[in-house]
Parts: C-alpha cells; sequence; structure tokens
C-alpha cells in the first residue's frame, strides 16, 4: 500500500530577545532625540536679536544698539522717548522672564505659575501692599519719570507682541503668557531702580572694550516678517 509523506509543519522562528531589546532601545533614543531638537530649536527661537534691521511699532525716528564683547548694550536715540523704548525692548528680549517673575514675587502671584507652595509666600507679599505702594510711588513722581516708565513699558510690551509665539522657554514649560507691562510694573518689581535721563557717560564708554557686533537698527513699523 502506497504511503504518502506526512507533511512536516513548520514552526515561525521565534524572534530573539535580544533584537526586540535593541528595537526598543532605538525607539526610546530616537524619541529622545527627537524631544532634545525640540527643545533646541524653541529656546533659539526665543535667542535675542543684536544685529540686522527690527520694525517696531512705538518709535519717531530710527534707534540703533551695539553690544560690545561683554554684552553690554549701548543705544543711540534721537530722543528721550525712543531710548527708554529700546531699553524696554532690549531688556525684555534678554530678562523678559525675570522681570515677570520679579514683578510676581512682589506683587504676591507666584503660586498662579508655580504652584501652592508659595501661597504663604504670595500671602505675605500682598500683606506688604507694594502695588499699592507703587502706585503711589507713581503718584508723586515727575511728569518726565512717569513719561521714562511710560516709554520703558511700551518698549517691553512692544517685544512681547512681536514675540507671542516665542516667548522664552521659560514661559512655554509653565504654559502661560506674561501680562502687559505697566509703570506700575517696574516700580513693583524694581522699586529702588530711578528711571531718569542718562548723565554724560562719555568716560564709562570709552573704558569699554571697543569690540562692538554690528548694530542692531530699530525703525518705525510693524513686526517683520
Amino acid at each position: 500500500m502506497a504511503t504518502t509523506p506526512a507533511a512536516v509543519a513548520s514552526t515561525p522562528r521565534r524572534r530573539r530577545p535580544w533584537k526586540i531589546a535593541a528595537l526598543i532601545i532605538a525607539l526610546l533614543l530616537a524619541a529622545c532625540l527627537a524631544f532634545v531638537v525640540r527643545l533646541y530649536f524653541i529656546a533659539r527661537s526665543a535667542l535675542p536679536q543684536i544685529d540686522g534691521s527690527l520694525a517696531v511699532r512705538g518709535l519717531t525716528a530710527k534707534v540703533t544698539v551695539k553690544w560690545d564683547v561683554r554684552g553690554l548694550p549701548t543705544i543711540d536715540a534721537q530722543n528721550f522717548h525712543d531710548l527708554f523704548f529700546a531699553q524696554g525692548y532690549v531688556t525684555a528680549q534678554d530678562r523678559l522672564w525675570q522681570l515677570d517673575s520679579m514683578r510676581r514675587f512682589a506683587g504676591g502671584d507666584l503660586a498662579e505659575i508655580l504652584g501652592e507652595k508659595f501661597v504663604a509666600h504670595d500671602r505675605e507679599q500682598r500683606i506688604l501692599s507694594l502695588r499699592v505702594a507703587a502706585q503711589r510711588s507713581l503718584a508723586i513722581s515727575s511728569d518726565q519719570d512717569r513719561a521714562n516708565l511710560r516709554a520703558y513699558s511700551e518698549g517691553i510690551n512692544a517685544f512681547m507682541e512681536n514675540h507671542r509665539d516665542r516667548l522664552p522657554i521659560e514661559f512655554r514649560l509653565l504654559h502661560y503668557t506674561p501680562k502687559p507691562w505697566t509703570e506700575a510694573s517696574s516700580r513693583c518689581a524694581c522699586p529702588s531702580k530711578p528711571v531718569r535721563r542718562p548723565p554724560d557717560s562719555r568716560a564709562r564708554i570709552t573704558a569699554r572694550p571697543k569690540a562692538w557686533s554690528p548694530p542692531l537698527t530699530f525703525v518705525e513699523g510693524g513686526p517683520l516678517s
């Protein structure tokens, strides 16, 4: 009697455990690399602009800013309004997070962004009523001081308006947008900082290093695309 050969069932090869582990590790490394690259570009997008041309609404004439090798800016403006406006803009692009955190520290608003552990601190600061003191300080300030503070605030707000989608990384990590800056904000955050006409500083300027960056030129107009 003829016999038919029995069909031999083929068993699929089992994947070796090290291959699965290598695949998982590769996927994790790729995810970490993508996160680091995204974080890098987010942080880089908020770096200050220190040369070229920048169109900003609120100026009355052209303003130029140059930085020396130590990163200290020198502002050349045609009038004091534009001088303090540019100072506010330059300060904001370097230190917007510090400005806002100082304002929140003084006014008692840290818990709003950093959590309940700052509630006790905020309560103490609100008892001190530094915001009220700032308003009273403004009320007795000279017209020139208030005008300087107003121009300084306009510069900070112009930076925030031009960088709504490129704010410093701290704001994006904490998922909030800073409120507009006011004259009272400056008095509250930096109560002892005078805002007056700069004295003749030619001696100090000539003592600085003479290696300057290419100038950043502010011109009147909307934000550049």
